[in-house]
């Protein structure tokens, strides 16, 4: 082989490595980009988990009051209806 062939032979081979490292560096900031989007995206979603949990407590803390309040308010009416609930469920149980 002559000093030339042998020369470029070389320099290819050292491109060869560097386009080897350059493509195990690309592919470690995309692994990391990755690894940043998907914990942005875990962030996000338990936010809106929180935020819909925190407002599903708040509406059926209200709706609790609301009961107790239509219970004080018509409490004959009241047992008589969880009464006839009790009547209803109760037969569909004995199917």
């Amino acid at each position: 082989m002559s000093q030339q062939a042998k020369s470029e032979f070389d320099t290819v081979r050292d491109d060869l490595t560097k386009l080897s490292d350059d493509i195990a560096n690309l592919a470690a900031s995309l692994k990391e980009g990755a690894t940043d989007a998907a914990r942005e995206q875990l962030a996000a979603a338990r936010d809106r988990f929180e935020r819909l949990t925190d407002e599903a407590r708040t509406r059926g803390e209200e709706h609790l009051e609301n009961l107790a309040a239509t219970i004080e308010e018509r409490p004959l009416t009241s047992v008589l209806i969880a009464f006839g609930v009790g009547i209803v469920l109760g037969r569909l149980f004995d199917r």
